[in-house]
């Protein structure tokens, strides 16, 4: 393998299935392209990886595999006992390139190498490619892009502009976006005498170790923050995580929701019949989030929105920092993101930041590495896009 690229993958918080169905994939498209390292913890809280996706990597004879199942392996997920002993042990592997899936980002910032975030694709309202991921340079920095000249933005606004309409096309004719406000904030149990904050929660179990970056780890922490400094002409409308309703008991939250009386109100959906979060976004007076990815719903819709997180959030998505902000924004008038600057982070995102681990070569990996855009790419996402939006379609 000599003068071969150097990759390293850094997975603290990967959890099985991620790593069987996207980073195996990544790393069997590697390993004919560079020389490739795995630096991993065994299972604990269902992240990291057990003898089954080692098993499964068994034909992989050139990866070096680096199982980290010292004492303090737990730590590693988001602040590790020895930071410098994980710094030196890569300085001495000496990657070109990072690829990270970590909650703690304070020690693979000292990495040597060019690093990226494999995060999920999500960017609601629109339908994003199930199985894709993205490779993000700057954890959890919503609506973030690369440079981009004014060529390469006029090459994305001129190959998504038919998809930007039809996907646009698809979110205002769902059955739920053709209902009035009044039937909807009615069925939802929320009142319509009082100003509406959609507060869409986070996914709050024992793997999701990324809750160190909210501004609070807890749901309950979050809500009774609002509820205690809310005006009285707002009310707070909840949505719960999908995945909370199929693997976490939320129902001491749900009693202490109820216990703040007509500040806070729950709208439930266990049985996730239709989009709730959207839908309350799409209607609601403003937007409270912490790192979902619900923020893009407010953008979007064009909602103002408050973001408590300790990460960023790009200019274009013109967030707020406080809640008597928000209120002010609320009562006064906002200005929300542009046509323009929806359709041009949109267009990124889908047909290029989106990459599929099935279908991505290594040397495409390498490359996007080395390149964070490229206008090549472009007709490859379009082609992704416009495919598994059709097949949304005949399933719909």
């Amino acid at each position: 393998m000599t003068g071969m690229k150097r990759v390293l993958f850094y997975l603290p918080v990967v959890t099985p299935w991620w790593f069987d169905n996207i980073v195996s994939r990544m790393i069997r498209s590697l390993v004919a392209e560079a020389e490739v390292h795995v630096l991993v913890p065994p299972l604990w809280r269902n992240t990291g990886i057990g003898p089954e996706q080692l098993k499964n990597c068994a034909s992989l004879t050139e990866v070096r595999w680096h199982i980290a199942d010292g004492d303090g392996h737990p730590s590693w997920r988001t602040s590790p006992d020895d930071p410098d002993e994980i710094v030196e042990f890569v300085q001495a592997i000496d990657p070109d390139y990072v690829l990270c899936r970590s909650a703690d980002i304070a020690t693979p910032s000292r990495f040597p190498g060019k690093m990226r975030y494999l995060m999920e694709p999500g960017a609601p309202p629109l339908f994003t490619y199930a199985r894709g991921i993205t490779l993000q340079a700057d954890f959890s920095h919503h609506g973030a892009m690369p440079h981009l000249s004014d060529d390469d933005r006029e090459a994305i606004e001129t190959a998504f502009a038919d998809t930007w309409r039809q996907m646009r096309a698809r979110v205002d004719n769902r059955w739920e976006a053709r209902r009035p406000r009044t039937e909807v904030l009615q069925n939802m149990g929320l009142p319509d005498d009082r100003k509406i904050l959609a507060v869409p929660l986070e996914y709050e179990h024992e793997e999701a170790f990324n809750s160190i970056h909210h501004r609070f780890e807890r749901n309950l922490d979050l809500i009774q923050y609002l509820a205690d400094r809310l005006d009285d002409d707002f009310v707070l409308a909840v949505t719960d995580h999908p995945l909370n309703y199929q693997h976490v008991d939320n129902s001491k939250l749900y009693e202490a929701i109820a216990a703040l009386g007509p500040r806070v109100h729950l709208v439930p959906n266990p049985d996730a019949e239709y989009f709730p979060t959207e839908l309350l976004i799409r209607h609601c007076d403003g937007l409270i989030v912490q790192n979902t990815k619900a923020i893009y719903s407010g953008a979007y819709f064009g909602k103002p929105t408050l973001r408590l997180s300790k990460r960023p959030s790009a200019e274009w998505l013109r967030t707020i920092d406080d809640l008597e902000a928000l209120q002010t924004a609320v009562a006064l008038g906002y200005q929300g993101p542009t046509e323009d600057e929806l359709r041009l982070w949109f267009g990124f995102h889908m047909l290029h930041e989106i990459v599929s681990p099935i279908a991505i070569t290594g040397r495409d990996i390498l490359d996007r590495l080395d390149r964070p855009f490229s206008s090549d790419r472009l007709a490859t996402g379009l082609e992704r896009a416009d495919a598994y939006q059709r097949q949304l379609d005949m399933a719909a």
